[in-house]
């Protein structure tokens, strides 16, 4: 089910820029809406409302989160095996295929490039997640222990190659 704005919006446009499927429309200073037939209940919307104007599918009202704290894809290198359908399905062009470092390279099935992803373009919207055919790529808050783990894990690969994280 769609997530729905409700009249307490003021019309800041907000909500519309991190749409990552030009779902929600409108004119600015007034109402927007949200096509229902667009709206894939990705949520990336309802964070960044400040009116609390925006409903879950559930009829929740979303919360608004601070930027450091809102969700974005984070890549499980072990897993990702380069098969680039998270580049090509990102509606914002976030993600990238890199060199992988040498530690990975041959373990497990990696291949010689893997996914990353440029956070300050990512919206958290979960078309990648849902993409990935190897649960390799994940769309937490920032904030969570399992995001700060993986950047933890990708700076210590990526000292091992000798690069910046």
């Amino acid at each position: 089910m769609a997530f729905t704005i409700i009249d307490s919006c003021t019309g800041c446009t907000a909500c519309e820029r991190r749409c990552p499927t030009a779902a929600i429309h409108g004119i600015k200073k007034e109402i927007f809406y949200i096509d229902p037939s667009l709206c894939i209940d990705c949520g990336a919307c309802g964070v960044v409302c400040p009116d609390e104007a925006i409903l879950d599918g559930g009829g929740v009202l979303c919360q608004q989160v601070k930027a450091a704290s809102r969700p974005k894809a984070f890549v499980q290198l072990e897993k990702c095996t380069g098969c680039v359908y998270c580049v090509n399905s990102c509606p914002f062009d976030c993600i990238a295929m890199e060199p992988a470092p040498a530690v990975l390279k041959g373990a497990g099935g990696i291949s010689l490039t893997i996914a990353t992803v440029d956070q300050k373009k990512c919206t958290g919207c979960t078309v990648c997640e849902l993409d990935c055919p190897y649960d390799a790529i994940h769309v937490w808050r920032q904030d969570d222990q399992r995001a700060a783990s993986l950047k933890a894990h990708d700076k210590e690969l990526r000292a091992a190659r000798g690069e910046a994280a």
